[in-house]
Parts: C-alpha cells; sequence; structure tokens
C-alpha cells in the first residue's frame, strides 16, 4: 500500500513539473531607441550586433524600436511631438530595460526618461565625448561610451603615408555630435598638428566648394572625414553614408574616417570604435540587468576596443600595398581565391577541358585549310577596323580643333567674343542663385594707335599677344576667364570675387603690364606699354543685366583714360569710383 501510494506521488510531481515546463515564459520587453534612422550604416550594425547578442542568449525577449532620424530632418523641432507620441504608445506598456543609442537618443532619454519609462533602467552606446564626472550623477543608468580620438586615427594614417605634407578635415555642425568634434578638433587637436602639418579644415560646405577646395590641395594630402557635407536633397538632409560616397568620390586624395559605417562608401580606412562592439557590448549589459544586476553596479565603459580597418578595393586604387598598414590591421572586401572556393569545380573543368582538347586537337588536324582562310579573313577585318578607328580618331581631333578655334581668339590666344559673350550670360545667370558676387575687369592698352603708327602692325601684334599671354597667367582661377573684347580692349571675368579682390588683382595687372617694359616711344604717359582698367563688382540685389554690367566697366575704363590712364578706377556696383 505504501509504495503504490509513492509511486501516486512521483507520477503526480512529474506531472506537475511537465505542466510548468509547457507554460511559455515571458518575453523580456526592451525598448531600443535609435538616433537614427533604419537604413543608415552605424546605427543598423549596432542594432543588427545587440539583436544577434540577445538572440545568442537563448533568452525570450522581446525587441521594440523607435527611431529620431536626427540627421535627415529638423529633429530639434520634433522633440516634443515625439515625446508625446512615445508617452501614448507605451502609456501600458513598461519595457524591463531601456536602449539609447548615440548622443541624440541618450539627451532625448535624459530629458524624458521619468516621464515615458520612469523607474525603467537605462543601457546607453555610441554616446561621443562622454564626460567622466557623468557617470557619477546617472540614476540607474549604465553604458558603453564612443571615444573617438581624432589624434590617434591621423598618426596611423601618417605611418601609412609618411609623405603626406598636408591634411584635410571635413567636418560640419549640422549635429550636436559633429560640433563637439569641430570644436575639439579646432581648439585641441589643429594647433598641435599646424606645428608639422599644413592643417585645411573644410566646414559646413557644400560639394561644389569641398570638391573645389581638394583640387586646390598638393599631391600629398591626405583626408579625414569627421562631418558631411550640408547638401539637402527631396526635402531632407543627406545621410552620412551618402556625404561620404560623395566626399570620397570628388577626393583625388586618400580619405580616412573615425566610424567604421563609413567603409564601403569609398573611405580608404581608419582607427575605428566599431559599432558591432558598441551594439554587443549593450546588449551584454541588458541581459546582466535582465539578470538581475542593478544597472548602478554595472560600471559605465569608458574606452571601448578599437580597431585598423582598410578597404582593399579602396586599396587599389590608392597603390597601398598590405605592407604598409598597422601589423593589427583587418582588411575587408579582399578578393576570395577562386581555388580555395572552388577546387572540386576546377579539377572537374580541367579534365573536361583536356578531353576536349585531344578532340579539338584532331578536329584541327582535319581542318587545317578552313582556318587558314578565316584567319585570313580575320586579319583583313582587323586591318579595316584600325583604318576606321584611325578614321574616327582624326575626326574627332578635327572636331575638337573646330570647337576649339569657334570660341578662341587667334592672335592672342584668349576667349574670342561669342565665347565671352556666353560665359557672361551663364555667370549672370547664376549669380541670383549663388549669393556670390561677380566682378568684371576691362583693360584698354594705353596709346595703342601710337604704338601701331610708331613700330608698325606686326608689333603691334605680338604686344597684344604679349600682354594676352600675361592675363591667362593671373586670371588663373579655374572659374575665371580672360577674353579678347576688342581691338587692344580684353576683358576678364571674376566670379565668386568681391571688390576689393578684384581691385588687387586689376592692380597687379596694371604693375605686371608695366613690368613687361615694352617700349613705346609715343606714349605720352610712359616710355614703355601702360594700360588704364575699370572694375565693376556686381552682387546680386543689384543685378541689371550683362549690357549694363558691361557698359558700367567700359565708363571705369573711360574715366582712367580721363584721370590720365596707366592707373585703375574702380565701383563697388553702386557707380561709385575710388
Amino acid at each position: 500500500m505504501l509504495l503504490l501510494l509513492s509511486v501516486a506521488a512521483l507520477v503526480a510531481v512529474h506531472a506537475i513539473a511537465q505542466s510548468a515546463a509547457s507554460e511559455p515564459t515571458a518575453a523580456a520587453r526592451i525598448v531600443f531607441i535609435n538616433s537614427y534612422h533604419r537604413g543608415y550604416s552605424w546605427s543598423d550594425a549596432i542594432e543588427r550586433a545587440l539583436r544577434d547578442e540577445l538572440a545568442r542568449s537563448g533568452r525570450p525577449i522581446e525587441l521594440s524600436f523607435e527611431y529620431l532620424d536626427s540627421r535627415r530632418f529638423g529633429y530639434g523641432d520634433q522633440i516634443p511631438l515625439i515625446a508625446r507620441t512615445l508617452a501614448a504608445k507605451y502609456r501600458a506598456y513598461r519595457p524591463e530595460v531601456l536602449v539609447v543609442c548615440d548622443n541624440p537618443a541618450f539627451e532625448f532619454a535624459m530629458q524624458y526618461r521619468e516621464q515615458l519609462f520612469p523607474g525603467v533602467p537605462l543601457v546607453f552606446c555610441g554616446y561621443n565625448d562622454f564626460p567622466p564626472e557623468t557617470a557619477r550623477w546617472l540614476n540607474n543608468a549604465t553604458g558603453v561610451t564612443e571615444a573617438t580620438s581624432i589624434e590617434d586615427s591621423v598618426a596611423m594614417a601618417l605611418k601609412v603615408h609618411p609623405g603626406t605634407h598636408t591634411l584635410a578635415f571635413i567636418t560640419s555642425t549640422a549635429n550636436s555630435t559633429n560640433a563637439r568634434i569641430a570644436e575639439a578638433a579646432e581648439f585641441a587637436i589643429f594647433p598641435q598638428l599646424r606645428q608639422r602639418f599644413d592643417v585645411v579644415e573644410i566646414r559646413d560646405a557644400p560639394m561644389a566648394r569641398i570638391r573645389q577646395r581638394l583640387a586646390e590641395l598638393p599631391s600629398s594630402t591626405l583626408v579625414f572625414l569627421a562631418g558631411q557635407t550640408n547638401e539637402h536633397t527631396n526635402g531632407r538632409a543627406i545621410s552620412p553614408d551618402e556625404s561620404a560616397s560623395l566626399i570620397t568620390a570628388a577626393s583625388p586624395f586618400p580619405v580616412y574616417a573615425f566610424w567604421d559605417s563609413d567603409l564601403g562608401h569609398g573611405v580608404l580606412g581608419g582607427h575605428f570604435v566599431t559599432a558591432h562592439q558598441q551594439g554587443e557590448t549593450a546588449a551584454r549589459m541588458a541581459l546582466r540587468i535582465l539578470d538581475g544586476t542593478p544597472a548602478d553596479r554595472i560600471p559605465v565603459v569608458m574606452q571601448a576596443p578599437t580597431e585598423d580597418i582598410f578597404d582593399a578595393r579602396v586599396m587599389r586604387r590608392f597603390g597601398v600595398s598590405a605592407d604598409q598598414l598597422p601589423a593589427s590591421a583587418r582588411i575587408i572586401g579582399q578578393d576570395t581565391s577562386a581555388w580555395t572556393t572552388y577546387r572540386g569545380q576546377i579539377i572537374g573543368i580541367s579534365a573536361l577541358l583536356a578531353l576536349q582538347g585531344a578532340l579539338i586537337a584532331l578536329l584541327l588536324r582535319q581542318s587545317r585549310g578552313r582556318r587558314k582562310a578565316l584567319s585570313e579573313l580575320d586579319r583583313e577585318r582587323s586591318l579595316l577596323e584600325q583604318h576606321v578607328a584611325e578614321r574616327t580618331r582624326a575626326l574627332e581631333a578635327a572636331n575638337t580643333q573646330l570647337a576649339h578655334l569657334s570660341r578662341t581668339d587667334k592672335l592672342t590666344g584668349l576667349a574670342n567674343r561669342r565665347h565671352l559673350d556666353l560665359v557672361l550670360e551663364t555667370e549672370f545667370a547664376r549669380l541670383g542663385r549663388s549669393g556670390a558676387p561677380l566682378s568684371l575687369i576691362m583693360i584698354d592698352i594705353d596709346y595703342f594707335k601710337q604704338f601701331n603708327d610708331t613700330y608698325g602692325h606686326v608689333m603691334g601684334d605680338e604686344c597684344l599677344r604679349t600682354v594676352g599671354h600675361l592675363l591667362a597667367r593671373m586670371a588663373n582661377r579655374t572659374p575665371d576667364l580672360a577674353a579678347r573684347f576688342g581691338g587692344e580692349e580684353f576683358l576678364i571675368v571674376l566670379p565668386e570675387t568681391d571688390a576689393a579682390g578684384a581691385l588687387t588683382l586689376a592692380e597687379r595687372l596694371r604693375q605686371s603690364i608695366a613690368d613687361l617694359a615694352i617700349a613705346h616711344t609715343s606714349s605720352p604717359v610712359a616710355r614703355y606699354v601702360t594700360v588704364s582698367i575699370g572694375v565693376l563688382t556686381v552682387h546680386p540685389a543689384a543685378i541689371e543685366g550683362v549690357h549694363s554690367a558691361v557698359s558700367q566697366v567700359d565708363r571705369h575704363l573711360y574715366a582712367a583714360k580721363q584721370q590720365g590712364r596707366n592707373r585703375v578706377v574702380a565701383s563697388g556696383g553702386q557707380g561709385r569710383q575710388h
């Protein structure tokens, strides 16, 4: 009887255990607030690493995601609205852990955490420039910082490129993270670097400006991507990924970055705090909290591990070999050996090809005559294609020469009047959009008729050529244009040049022409060739059209002649003489 009771008790206990085991364990709730948007490489990689690490724990977890989209839109104005939306959404939903990614999400949580998720432990990751003293007043929170070291990244890059003389930094202040980096670089890092290198900062610039500045730098330049362009597209700011692709495509120099999310967008490499490590560390902290460890007992990770990573495709572009890299560097994007991947297929195909080769050799013995005829036909076709290609190249060269002649003054080699008119129309149309001033310089050789009468037209032509060549050399920026206006008159178009810059160039032109010391004994002004110059600067708010501007600068030239020649008369665009 006692034995039967014992057996019955064991069966009952087993049944109860089985019933308890069959009941599903409630999933732990984690809310993840992302500072940016789905599709941004950096935060996507953090999110992916967080998911993977949580999944490896085997613990049932219910993840909810929120995106602040702080980089692409006017985030500051949306903060209260986002807070109200989340308050309504999570009114009856309480998570066990709140995870935030990057500075905007951390700052949002600090402002609204007690309103939205009172008493919920906080784990942060990807926080830039985290002050050590902040960790002391954090309540029920922990996390991992993103300590970006510009100095270490620059030092590593210089070891790869020891012949570097110029360091160009792309910076921006569009968001708080980039603004802090730009400020720290300006006051703490650039002064030290300038003791050894030429440091160029391109801040909050559109792509056109970035492209222009990079084109002006010497070949011994490295570019560092510490911010992004201020371009917008389709009503939003472009993302950091899009910005990196645009800048690296425009840069003739290697580009280094400080975030591994820029890899794959044309960046050569960098000394990175990786997104994967940030997400993985945050997930482990969240799991410890779910296991019962208070967040305040988990130390904040102040120095996340770093890694030197390079892109093999960009290395090939700039001729960088693996031997130049740090010993611990990791290279991504390397071509996998075909032999390792397809060894069995290669052996099988090789055997098949050997068999086919034997059969082909047998067939070739029977078709030697046919092959000879086909070879001769192929040779004739190649000759014909060669002749066609040569004729095509000749036609293209002729067309290029004709196009050049159609816009060039034959005597001086400068732009002719037709090309000048087209450029003036284009620059005046662009003037209203760019907001930058446009300056015109009109030059006239003093007493040129007397020069021709004294020395003859052959020497007169030589004088025009010499002056024209000097103008072309001195008006040498990419957008500048020096043109022969007519006879002994020339006109220089200077886009994005203010009155002071135009006046400085005009005075240099006047002095440089005088320094040529071209003899002019019949000139009442001097014993050598001199010029009179009129200068006009047009601003967008005072656009009157090409004809009006040319007439005004011509009047300034006439004033220079009236005042005794061999001088410059300028105006700020309102008819005021200086």
